[in-house]
């Protein structure tokens, strides 16, 4: 079974993930349903993930290529061919009945989640949010705000390595305090240096690392961070109604980043428990190893839209769970040129009123 669509219980019809209301519902009979009372029912949520299976065909080709970077799957629903990205697109809908469809096969084995953070807000929701986010962008042009540009709002769940790392180590730093003063015609200068030595263990737990090479890698920082008390064990009816991404790299290609990243933070931290009262401190040199470190790997909400604007793209992100968001919105250079000539006026205006009561 490559795909998997869980259906309602009282009528069998498609069951969607509601942010809103935390629970999995029916569009047909207005079911609801929490995730035990499903598996109560149904039994097993996430079948054949926990089993090795073969791995899809390598893509050839020219990667751009249509045929060569997509594969297609069947819905469980209505039948109708299911296009997909062969190598990250782990959930879905087919286009036909619009079910939520997930492709079980993306998920297995080891690339089966650890956890997962469910969406927290509803669509309707995310374009509320979006809609004061632009009201407070004064040079966005007028048509940009239009309910059409919602449609290309879509919930994704991307994937992050989670890592718990436990650090020891420490810093060696120079301190200087400057005192000065005049005695009668000589000003005196007194410099004071201190070796200062911090040394102790630091646990960084859930340190989030995009796992995913596509571009959206770099805006999914700007949405960080996450609230690890909503961490779920994983289960894939959580994507049902959304888009899911499979992460596309393995430990150790990200393990030398993760570790520069650690050594930064871990150097404010010992850097940080030096006194104020010094004028001046500067660390000379700093050691570091790993005592232990877990890597989890995790889906993450992410309300997503990606535009184009006058031939330029744009993008706007929000974390699914906290409403954080980050955006690349257009600008109505009428506007701004408007408010340019305003802000001369009146500045010129000024000046003139300033030359006025000065003569």
């Amino acid at each position: 079974m490559e795909t998997v669509a869980y259906k309602c219980k009282n009528c069998v019809a498609p069951l969607q993930y509601n942010a809103a209301k935390q629970k999995f519902t029916c569009e047909f009979c207005q079911g609801e349903f929490t995730e035990a009372e499903l598996r109560e029912y149904w039994g097993e949520l996430d079948e054949r993930l926990d089993e090795p299976i073969q791995p899809e065909p390598e893509v050839s080709g020219d990667p751009n290529d249509f045929d060569s970077s997509t594969a297609i799957y069947t819905c469980e629903n209505c039948g109708a061919e299911i296009i997909a990205e062969k190598s990250t697109t782990a959930a879905t809908f087919c286009v036909y009945c619009q079910s939520p469809v997930v492709i079980s096969n993306r998920l297995a084995g080891k690339y089966k989640p650890d956890m997962v953070i469910p969406f927290k807000f509803s669509k309707e929701e995310a374009e509320e949010r979006f809609f004061a986010f632009c009201k407070k962008k004064k040079f966005l042009p007028k048509k940009f705000i239009s309910h059409a540009q919602l449609d290309m709002m879509k919930g994704v769940y991307f994937p992050y390595w989670m890592i718990d790392s436990l650090k020891d180590g420490g810093i060696r730093a120079t301190a200087k305090k400057v005192r000065k003063w005049t005695q009668g015609d000589y000003e005196y200068t007194e410099t004071k240096t201190y070796k200062i030595k911090r040394e102790g263990k630091i646990d960084f737990t859930g340190f989030p690392c995009s796992a995913i090479k596509n571009e959206d890698k770099d805006a999914m920082k700007y949405v960080n961070p996450y609230d690890d008390n909503d961490f779920r064990d994983f289960t894939m009816a959580y994507l049902s109604g959304f888009i899911a991404e499979k992460r596309d790299t393995e430990r150790n290609e990200l393990q030398s980043q993760v570790d520069n990243d650690l050594k930064k933070y871990a150097k404010k931290i010992y850097r940080d428990t030096i006194s104020r009262d010094y004028d001046s401190v500067t660390v000379d040199s700093m050691d570091l190893h790993t005592v232990d470190e877990k890597w989890r790997y995790a889906l993450l909400p992410v309300w997503l839209m990606n535009f184009t604007y006058n031939n330029k793209t744009y993008m706007y992100a929000m974390n699914g769970q906290t409403g954080k968001n980050y955006g690349e919105l257009p600008c109505d250079k009428k506007k701004l040129a408007v408010f340019g000539i305003i802000l001369f006026i009146l500045l010129a205006g000024l000046g003139i009123l300033g030359g006025y009561y000065l003569i």
